[in-house]
Parts: C-alpha cells; sequence; structure tokens
C-alpha cells in the first residue's frame, strides 16, 4: 500500500503492477470503481507530477496507469508520504499534520512589513530551494485539511437498532425464547430487523447522493523555488513559498502580500464581504479585524483581478479556514425537536410497557399462576404495550418529504430534518450570495438629468465625447482594468465586481471595447490608494491631444470638477448633486461619479482640477430571485427573518429594507452588549432584530445560539465557509445553491441545489404536513395499542384466561401499526399551511387534550374488544379488535377540505391500505397455515360478524359529521377530529 496527496488530502493506493523496464506503474484506488469523476481528478492530479508522461484512469476497473520519464522522481514522492497505515494510526483520508510541529500562536502577519515576514519565515523574494522545501514539508506536514468523515455502515445500522423502542423488543424476544417460544421471539427479531434496514437503507442513501454534489478543484499553484518558476502540488506547500497569481486562482493557503499589480481577493466566502478587496503590500494595523486585513490573502478565496506575488504564512490546520473549522467542530449539532419529542414518548412508552408488565406479573401471581404462563403474560404486554409500526411511520412521513424535496433539488442529509423546518420559527439568511447573487450590476446611470432608461440608450460610437450617456458608459469601461476575451460568442471578463458590471453594461448597450481601446489607447494610470478613493487614466483621443478619465468616490471626484453638461458647478448645483448622491446610496446602490477633461500636450502628469462632471452609476448587488418574496411568504407562516452580512450596517439596512424587513442594523459590538442582558430585555431585543452588520464567523453563531436558548427554532442559510458555524449550530442548516461551499455543505442539514430562496419555504410547508401526519399517526397508534394493552392487563387483573397471545398481538401490531398507520403519514397537506403560525417550540407531538382524547378512544376499542371475548373467546376477541382498529383510522383521515385538492389516487390510499390489511386479516381467520401459526380455530359466522362490526363501526361514526343533527353531535363526544392537533392555537 502506498500514499500519495491529492487535492490536499493523502489519498491510498495498491500497487498492482510496475515495470521499471517499460517505466510502467499501475495503481488500484479505492472507490475508483465506475466514478469517473474521481478519474478526471486522478488524471489531473498525476500530470502535474514531474517526469509523468501519460496518466490514465480506468474507472471500470478502479486502476490507474501512469508512463514515467527515466529519472522521474515518481516512486521517490510515493515513498516519501508520511505512514499512515500503522496499527492505531488514523486512515489516510484522516491524516492530518500533527499539531506538535506547528508555531504555536499566530504571527500578526498583516502588521508586519514584507523584509520582517520574509526574515521571520527564513526566506527569500526568490523562493525556497527544492532541498528546504522538503524539509519544511516534513517539519509542518502536508497542506491538507482534515474533512469531516462520514458515518461508517456499522455506525449507521447501530443508530437504527439503538432506540428505546427497539431494544424493548429485544427484551422481548429475549424473554419469549427464555419461555420456550421460539416462534415469537423470531418474529418479533424479524420486525425488528425490518425497521432497522429500511432506516439505514435511508441514511446510506442520503450519504451518495450528498456524495455527488462534491465538486472538483485544481490541486496546483505556480511556486518560485530557487528562483525557478515550478508548477507544485498545493498539498506541498509549505511556509516561506513564493507563490503567483493571477484573476481566477483559488488561494490553496494563508499567504503575505509581497508584491501587487491591481490584485483583489474575492474574500466572500469567508469574511461576507460582497466586494473584491484590493491587496496592498503595505502592513496594516494590529488590531485590524479579518475583512481589513488588505496585506493578507486566505485559503479558500480567489483573485477577482489583477496579478502577484505573495508569501505562504500558514498552511493546513493553521489557516484562517481551518480555524473556522475549528468553530465547526467545537459545536456539535443539536438534536432536531422531532428527535426531542419522539424521545419523551419512547421513554413514556418505555414505562407504561414495564409498568404494565410488573402489573400483569404481579396479578398473575396473585391468581396462582405459573413462573412461564407469568412471563408469557409480561411479554404479550409488552408487545401490546409497543407500537412497533412507529418507526416505519415516521420514516414513512419523513421520506415522503424528503423525496419530495428532492425533488425540487434539495437534499435532506438527517432524516429528522424534514420535520424539524415544519417547527421552524426564525430564519437566519446570510445576504451575500445567499438574499443576493454577489454579483454586481449597472442599475441607475445618471447623467446629471435624471435616470437614463438603459433598455432604451441608443449610443453613438462617432461622437463619444459629445454625447453625455455613450461616454458615461466608455468611460466606465475605458477607466477599468480588466481583462476580456472572447470564447465563441460569449465574452467573459475577468476583474472586479464592480469594474466588470461597467464593462457588461457598455457592451450591453452597443460599444465594441476593443474598438474603444484602439480608439482611446490608455497610456497611464493611477490606482486607488489609502487616500485617494478614485482611479484616473490618460488616454490618447482620436486625432491629436489626451483626455484623462476619472471614475470613484462622488466626494472626491465632485470636488476635482468645475463644471458639468449644463456649465459651471456652482454652490445649488452641487448641493443638487449631492443629495443625488446621497439618495442612490441610501437606495442601497454603489455609487460611483464619472468625470473627464482635455489635456494640453502630450506628456505630462493628469492635473487633479479643471474636471467636467460626466454622471453618476449606481451600482447593486441584486436580490436573488424570490428573496423578497420567501420573506414575505415566511412573515404570513409566522416566521421572522434575520439578515447576517459582513457589509457596512448602511448597505445591509438597505438590502433588509428591500426585502421588507425594517429597523436599525445591529454590529458585533452592540451584539455582545446585548447578550450581556438577561430575561425579558434579552427576549425582547432578540425579537426586534432583523439585521446584523459587519458580522464575523463566531458572530453568526453566537446570534443562532442566543436565539435558540430563548425558545426558536432556527433555520441557518447560507453558502460560504464563514457560515459553517452558524449552520451547524442551527436547529436546521441549509446550504443554499450548487456554488456554497464544501464546508456549509458538509454541515448542513439540508442542501438545496436551487438559488431561489422560496424553496425554503415549501420545505417548511413540508414539515408542517410531516408533523399533522405524524399527530394523526400517532393518534392512531397509541390509541390501538392502548386499546391491546388495555384489554390484556384487564384480563390478567380480573383472572381471566390470556385473551390474545403474544404471536397475535404482533400480528395485530404489523397490520394495524404499518399499513393504515402509513396510509396516514401519507395523508395530503392542507394548502392554507403556510397561512397559519407554526407549532409552539416546546409543544409535544401528542399534548394533553389529544392524549385524553388517544385515551378515551383506546378504551372504547378495548370494549369493543372485551365485548368479543365475552361472546366469543379469544378468537372473537383477535377478529373483532382487529378490525376495529382498522376502522378507526378512517377517524383519523386529514380534513375533507386537504383531501379535496389531491388525486383519486391520494383519496383512496387509505382505503386501498387499509383493506389490504382488512384482506391480510381476513386470511389469517380462515386460511389453515395461518390459523396453525397463530392457534386460531376455524372460523364461525359470529366470527365474519365481529369482523364487519368492527370494520364499519368506527367508519360510521368517523363519517358522521357530514350528516348532520343529533348524530353529528354525539359522534364527536364520541371522536373528535383531528383539526384541533393540525392547528394548534
Amino acid at each position: 500500500m502506498v500514499v500519495f496527496l491529492m487535492d490536499g488530502h493523502c489519498a491510498p493506493a495498491r500497487v498492482v503492477r510496475h515495470s521499471t523496464a517499460a517505466r510502467r506503474l499501475r495503481l488500484e484506488v479505492p472507490d475508483l470503481r465506475w466514478n469517473t469523476f474521481l478519474g478526471k481528478r486522478l488524471e489531473r492530479t498525476f500530470a502535474t507530477w514531474p517526469g509523468v508522461e501519460e496518466v490514465s484512469a480506468e474507472p471500470r476497473t478502479g486502476r490507474l496507469l501512469v508512463r514515467y520519464a527515466p529519472q522521474a522522481p515518481l516512486l521517490a514522492r510515493l515513498r516519501q508520504e508520511p505512514d499512515t497505515q500503522t496499527a492505531h494510526g488514523p486512515t489516510p483520508r484522516q491524516a492530518r499534520p500533527t499539531r506538535s510541529a506547528r508555531r504555536g500562536p499566530r504571527e500578526p502577519w498583516h502588521a508586519m512589513t514584507v523584509d520582517a515576514v520574509v526574515a521571520r519565515l527564513d526566506g527569500t523574494d526568490h523562493g525556497l530551494t527544492s532541498e528546504e522545501a522538503a524539509r519544511r514539508l516534513k517539519r509542518y506536514g502536508p497542506n491538507a485539511v482534515q474533512e469531516e468523515a462520514p458515518r461508517s455502515r456499522l455506525a449507521m445500522m447501530g443508530s437504527q437498532l439503538a432506540t428505546v423502542p427497539t431494544l424493548l423488543l429485544l427484551g422481548s424476544a429475549g424473554a419469549s425464547a427464555l419461555a420456550g417460544d421460539g416462534l415469537e421471539a423470531t418474529a418479533i427479531l424479524t420486525v425488528v430487523g425490518l425497521n432497522a434496514g429500511i432506516g439505514y437503507r435511508i441514511e446510506r442513501r442520503n450519504q451518495e447522493l450528498l456524495a455527488s454534489w462534491q465538486k472538483l478543484e485544481a490541486g496546483a499553484a505556480q511556486v518560485l523555488r530557487g528562483g525557478v518558476l515550478l508548477t507544485v502540488p498545493v498539498a506541498e506547500l509549505v511556509p516561506g513559498d513564493v507563490v503567483l497569481l493571477r484573476a481566477g486562482d483559488v488561494l490553496p493557503a494563508d499567504m503575505r502580500v509581497l508584491e501587487t499589480h491591481r490584485l483583489s481577493a474575492d474574500e466572500a466566502i469567508l469574511t461576507g464581504e460582497s466586494e473584491p478587496q484590493p491587496k496592498q503590500a503595505a502592513p496594516v494595523d494590529a488590531r485590524a479585524p479579518l475583512a481589513e486585513r488588505t496585506s493578507l490573502l486566505f485559503a479558500g478565496t480567489s483573485v477577482a483581478s489583477g496579478h502577484g506575488r505573495a508569501l505562504v504564512v500558514a498552511t493546513g490546520a493553521d489557516t484562517e479556514m481551518a480555524r473556522v473549522r475549528e468553530l465547526v467542530a467545537q459545536e456539535s449539532a443539536p438534536s432536531t425537536p422531532l428527535t426531542r419529542k419522539l424521545g419523551q414518548l419512547d421513554r413514556r412508552v418505555a414505562v407504561a410497557s414495564v409498568g404494565a408488565a410488573a402489573l400483569s406479573a404481579l396479578a398473575g401471581l396473585a391468581h396462582g399462576r405459573s413462573g412461564p404462563q407469568v412471563l408469557r403474560g409480561a411479554v404479550a404486554l409488552g408487545v401490546a404495550a409497543l407500537p412497533e409500526g412507529m418507526p416505519l411511520v415516521a420514516t414513512a412521513a419523513l421520506v415522503r418529504a424528503m423525496q419530495r424535496l428532492h425533488a425540487r433539488g434539495m437534499v435532506v442529509r438527517r432524516v429528522s430534518a424534514a420535520e424539524a423546518l415544519g417547527g421552524v420559527t426564525v430564519i437566519c439568511a446570510d445576504k451575500t450570495g445567499t438574499l443576493t447573487r454577489n454579483e454586481m450590476r449597472l442599475e441607475v446611470l445618471d447623467v446629471g438629468e435624471g435616470p437614463v432608461e438603459l433598455s432604451s440608450l441608443r449610443v453613438r460610437p462617432q461622437a463619444v465625447l459629445e454625447h453625455p450617456p455613450t461616454l458615461a458608459l466608455a468611460l466606465g469601461l475605458l477607466n477599468s482594468d480588466v481583462d476580456i476575451h472572447h470564447r465563441g460568442k460569449t465574452l467573459e471578463v475577468s476583474g472586479s465586481a464592480t469594474e466588470k458590471a461597467l464593462v457588461a453594461a457598455a457592451h450591453a448597450a452597443g460599444l465594441d471595447g476593443t474598438e474603444l481601446r484602439r480608439a482611446f489607447p490608455r497610456r497611464h494610470l493611477r490606482e486607488r490608494s489609502e487616500a485617494i478613493h478614485y482611479v484616473l487614466s490618460v488616454h490618447h483621443a482620436p486625432g491629436d491631444g489626451r483626455v484623462a478619465f476619472i471614475k470613484g468616490a462622488p466626494e472626491q471626484v465632485l470636488g476635482m470638477c468645475e463644471r458639468d453638461s449644463r456649465g459651471p458647478l456652482d454652490a445649488r448645483r452641487r448641493e443638487q448633486l449631492a443629495r443625488r448622491n446621497d439618495a442612490l446610496a441610501a437606495d442601497g446602490l454603489r455609487v460611483l461619479a464619472l468625470a473627464w477633461r482635455r489635456l494640453a500636450g502630450n506628456d505630462g502628469p493628469a492635473p487633479t482640477e479643471g474636471y467636467t462632471f460626466v454622471g453618476f452609476v449606481g451600482l447593486r448587488d441584486p436580490l436573488r430571485e424570490g428573496a423578497a418574496e420567501s420573506v414575505r411568504q415566511a412573515r404570513r407562516a409566522g416566521i421572522r427573518t434575520v439578515v447576517l452580512t459582513g457589509d457596512q450596517p448602511r448597505t445591509a439596512e438597505a438590502v433588509a429594507r428591500q426585502v421588507g424587513l425594517e429597523g436599525p442594523p445591529l454590529t458585533p459590538h452592540e451584539l455582545a452588549e446585548l447578550l450581556e442582558l438577561s430575561g425579558e430585555a434579552l427576549s425582547d431585543r432578540l425579537a426586534h432584530t432583523a439585521v446584523l452588520a459587519r458580522v464575523a464567523p463566531e458572530d453568526k453563531r453566537k446570534l443562532v445560539k442566543a436565539l435558540r436558548a430563548q425558545g426558536a427554532i432556527v433555520a441557518m442559510a447560507g453558502d460560504g465557509i464563514n457560515d459553517a458555524p452558524a449552520l451547524r449550530a442551527a436547529d436546521v442548516g441549509v446550504a443554499v445553491g450548487v456554488r456554497s461551499s464544501d464546508m456549509a455543505r458538509a454541515v448542513a442539514d439540508v442542501v438545496m441545489a436551487s438559488e431561489d430562496l422560496r424553496s425554503i419555504m415549501s420545505a417548511v410547508g413540508e414539515g408542517r404536513i410531516v408533523q399533522d401526519n405524524l399527530r394523526r399517526a400517532l393518534r392512531f397508534l397509541f390509541a390501538t395499542n392502548l386499546s391491546e394493552m388495555a384489554l390484556v392487563l384487564g384480563a390478567s387483573l380480573l383472572g381471566l384466561p390470556e385473551p390474545l397471545s403474544p404471536l397475535q398481538l404482533l400480528w395485530i401490531n404489523l397490520l394495524t401499526d404499518t399499513l393504515p398507520g402509513i396510509a396516514l403519514a401519507l395523508e395530503p397537506g392542507d394548502p392554507a399551511i403556510l397561512d397559519r403560525p407554526p407549532a409552539p417550540p416546546g409543544m409535544p407531538l401528542l399534548p394533553r387534550p389529544a392524549a385524553l382524547r388517544v385515551a378515551r378512544d383506546g378504551a372504547l376499542m378495548a370494549g369493543v374488544g372485551g365485548l368479543g371475548l365475552a361472546l366469543g373467546g379469544p378468537p372473537l376477541a383477535f377478529g373483532t379488535l382487529t378490525a376495529v382498529q382498522l376502522g378507526y383510522s378512517a377517524v383519523c383521515r386529514a380534513p375533507r377540505e386537504a383531501r379535496r385538492h389531491v388525486s383519486t389516487g391520494g383519496e383512496w390510499r387509505l382505503f386501498a391500505f387499509v383493506g389490504g390489511a382488512a384482506a391480510l386479516h381476513a386470511a389469517a381467520l380462515t386460511l389453515p397455515p395461518l390459523r396453525r401459526v397463530l392457534r386460531l380455530p376455524a372460523p364461525t359466522p359470529l366470527t365474519f360478524g365481529g369482523l364487519a362490526a368492527g370494520l364499519l363501526l368506527p367508519a360510521l361514526v368517523g363519517m358522521a359529521p357530514a350528516r348532520g343533527g343529533q348524530v353529528v353531535r354525539r359522534a364527536r363526544r364520541v371522536t373528535d377530529t383531528t383539526s384541533s392537533l393540525e392547528t394548534p392555537s
């Protein structure tokens, strides 16, 4: 077994054949079989290795063929990888650098000069030597990030068995075996195995679905080693390496900027900043927050524009991205409300089961029964008390919701999360990339006389300097430093989001960027600096002379202008322009002012006064489709929305206003002060918090945990690395979009392919349908099981013969707890389900009024079974009690209003399922093989009469509300409908 590095992770392989003469190496790679995506990754990884001439992956056989040149260091690279196959060590996928080799406290690299950073890392501007890089790789370990390992198959199966009802059933099987009844023990174990197998298959399938969405990422970087430019796998980067950067590169490590040319980085995935951040070599204040460390580049972010060089200062577990992962690791995912509520029911069922068994045993001993008889009676009560179908019914409801959500592009990683969505009371949504598209767009062009209608604008390319709208668009294009490429008919622009938007708007209006650059060749560019918030470019003009173009902060650009298209700028006109700028900014737009002037002569610097104001451009990071509608829909459904963003408070407030949220934004400092409050003061402030600006990942997590501590059920929607801690801390974490980060998808409970946030509300609706159906099904299950327990326990207390054997009770439960229970779990939902508030977070699945109805209905059904016992003995009690339970399912159905909106197949599902169960029960009463197993005598007319009466009686009572009069009032007193359970007050 050998180990190699791929995309920052240690991967194992087995040498199948190696011909040194032919220089051919064949490897067998785990997980490669039938995995074409992994094959492409392997081919791309090995192709970057020195001396590799050809590499070919064959997914059909799971093998990789490598041809290499003489003297190639291929085998040396394989042998140099850390040995992770020790008996007690981690597996290759889990390997990570040891912390003992790390540097300890983090250095303030952003506050140190370039020379100080180079000296501290004992490096040079030309990079490390290959020998020194190899030594540091052994010291620091590979630049690998440990991923959260998926649950093993054994752990998944164990979780299906480690439930209270399952353990009690296993105990009942053991007791049956001790009593000498192997058939009953086998039947109980079969039911347990069936439930566990279904649950295991569902969880395994979810893991496979999620794995199919994993991204394929490049695994190489351009590095200077000894002054020579090499392509090195990112896993082999070490502190001290000098990396060359260009637009589009995904940064593989934390780096200190050495030199830049218009270098900016898109850090939205880490900091939440929607605009690319310009980078510089000059140090910044040591106390600067992460988003303002302009001298640093961070792993996982990308270069938005420009190029430059940077020095690696942190790799692997020392990067800022790894620090966020540590926050995630510190936060264990909370159990879902359904898990907690079912856990409470499990405990109550266990207490009732054990208590009833103990009471039955005492009664049996008091009536002088033998030990085996007492044990058999205790087993019978244990089986009667346990709703064996509850796991299947809950699974059926959840799986149906998961399937419907998957059809809409959503993968549910935790089964119970499908129900937890229905109880959500607060949605925390990250702004950048979740509410907005994280892409700038020109929305307003104002050349001094109000906004220009862009859709009807006719540009004049032959009179650029004379036509203000054409001049504004051309100025924005010529003054921007972007790379433009044509791929077929598609225009590809790389650069900052702002300048890409200006160039795209100019091209969309009909200007040809190539022709403009040819007509106005650029001769000089002065970029923004610490005190200068504008970009100035100097161009040769058509014919003769030069022109200067400026775009930037309105307050600075207007200060350099002396006139506009109307004439000189007086104080009144300047005040008008200032108000116009404020109005655009208050609308959430990023506002730039444009100006130009002619220059005398062919040389000399451009002056900083005497310019003509051209106009304003307003750019917006547009809202995602459906973002505002999803917030309005959430409000109608009684759900509050909170926006989280790394942007400035003014921008955050404007975006919140666009989606319909009001209130001043909260800053991290104000959040810290708020969290120091307690009691009603804290609850009141949290209830009025709608926007949190300038947040770090830890701030998002704190807010989510504070809301949960106040009793809210919180859903967190995000797509970036910076959202991962909050996604893990929320009751339901939702990773939004196929471009969401790997870390966000790994910790989320729900992964959305769609970027339409209305999908979250449709998921909430599915969750509420699950809740309603679970309440219906649980009402049915507990009432029917209570009737069995009451009949068996009543007979035991009265000293009567055993009315039903454990095997007969198991048969009843298999029929009534499965098919009718599953049909109730698949009932249609209320069309207006999102027009009502969610159920209170602490409301149990069976609140007290519902529990009282369950007790009443269970006692009535037990009375029907007792009547059968009195008239025809245990056989008639067996037939009648099963039939009345099947008939009772019609009473627990969804309201007619909900069923009216479904197809005929959905309307008749319950009748089909109940009819199938009734047919099986009739077969058990009549077919000799089944009668012998269940120890039943031949049927009599009384048997069939009891079967018919049991089936029809509850159905007639359940349909009585449609008939009016006294029957309606009497029926409602006997068996309530489920409306009060579905719409809790």
